[in-house]
């Protein structure tokens, strides 16, 4: 995907403030390269949102195994009893990052 056709949809800014404001712990969990991962984060603005970013290549197995997941939650000492994985997919077209919000 080109860079200047990356677009936030509209409402995701506002869901990342309510987020962070509830003090929810986050991760952008993706089996993209690091670079890619950390320039499409970037150009959607949200740098500073992510506390963390894994990459499936850098674990033992990428997604679709719970690896990369159970490394975010390891890392944001997080309990998987009570985290949510929110598919970005879904809103932000082209991409491939997925988001474990805890």
């Amino acid at each position: 995907m080109a860079p200047e056709k990356l677009q936030a949809v509209d409402g995701l800014h506002k869901l990342c403030k309510w987020i962070e404001g509830r003090g929810l712990k986050r991760a952008a969990v993706t089996n993209a390269p690091r670079a890619n991962a950390q320039l499409m984060i970037s150009l959607l603005g949200l740098t500073d949102f992510f506390q963390l970013i894994v990459v499936g290549s850098e674990c033992d197995r990428p997604k679709p195994y719970p690896d990369p997941y159970l490394k975010a939650l390891k890392d944001l000492d997080a309990s998987p009893n009570h985290t949510f994985v929110f598919e970005v997919l879904l809103l932000l077209l082209a991409t491939r990052y997925d988001v474990v919000l805890v």
